[in-house]
């Protein structure tokens, strides 16, 4: 049968949307009242391709690394 059938399986990422999300993110940390003054913040390189996360502490980081995932 797989010679008579075959796909092939490509992943790309629309890298605006990827932008859109980075940005919903840092709105919704920036309106928490537990991130006021902090420096926690979602880096989109696109360049490398990477996404960076930075915060004061290991809980911020932990919420930071949460609402990065809701919106991706």
């Amino acid at each position: 049968m797989a010679d008579e059938h075959s796909f092939d399986v490509v992943s790309r990422v629309d890298m605006q949307e990827v932008t859109n999300a980075v940005q919903q993110a840092m709105k919704e940390i920036s309106q928490r009242f537990d991130f006021k003054g902090s420096k926690s913040n979602i880096e989109l390189d696109r360049n490398k391709s990477e996404i960076i996360l930075t915060s004061d502490d290991e809980y911020k980081l932990t919420n930071v690394r949460k609402y990065s995932r809701e919106n991706w």
